[in-house]
This record gives C-alpha cells, sequence and structure tokens, in this order.
C-alpha cells in the first residue's frame, strides 16, 4: 500500500492500515518480536513521510506532528503500542 500519495485524514489512513498491522502483529508476534521493530520503525518513517506530504513540512515539523497525534490518541495505530514515533 502507498500510503504517501493518499489524500486522506491520518484517522482515515489509520483505519485503512489497522487490519494490516494488527495481521502483522498476531502473526509475526506469536514467533518474535524483536524482529518486528524493524517493520515498526519503517512503518513510521513512511508516516511521517506522509505527514510531510500531505501537510507540506520539514522533517523536524512532521515529527512533532506525528507526535502530537500520538499523545493525543496513542491507540490510533496498533504498533504504538510497541515502537512509539
Amino acid at each position: 500500500m502507498q500510503i504517501h500519495k493518499k489524500r486522506i485524514t491520518i484517522e482515515k489512513l489509520a483505519s485503512d492500515l489497522r487490519p494490516i498491522v494488527r495481521g502483522l502483529i498476531n502473526y509475526y508476534g506469536k514467533f518474535s518480536t524483536g524482529h518486528l521493530r524493524f517493520i515498526w520503525n519503517n512503518l513510521n518513517k513512511r508516516l511521517m513521510k506522509w505527514v510531510q506530504w500531505e501537510k507540506g513540512l520539514y522533517v523536524m515539523a512532521s515529527l512533532k506532528r506525528l507526535r502530537k497525534k500520538y499523545k493525543a490518541n496513542p491507540n490510533l495505530f496498533p504498533h504504538w503500542a510497541l515502537v512509539h514515533p
């Protein structure tokens, strides 16, 4: 799924990605959670790139905006319980 090309809200993006992320957590999380950290960090980078593209922000501003969303709603993305933005 190419998330950086979607002009939608972050809540809609989260609802689109939620089943995929939960499936990865349920399937691969039973074996080893350490290897999934790489995937979650990459997903956070893709989300940051989406914020940059959607809002026209620089790197630090987009990271700050993503962290603000995390503090407002930490359950927005399921992987945020494991790896914070």
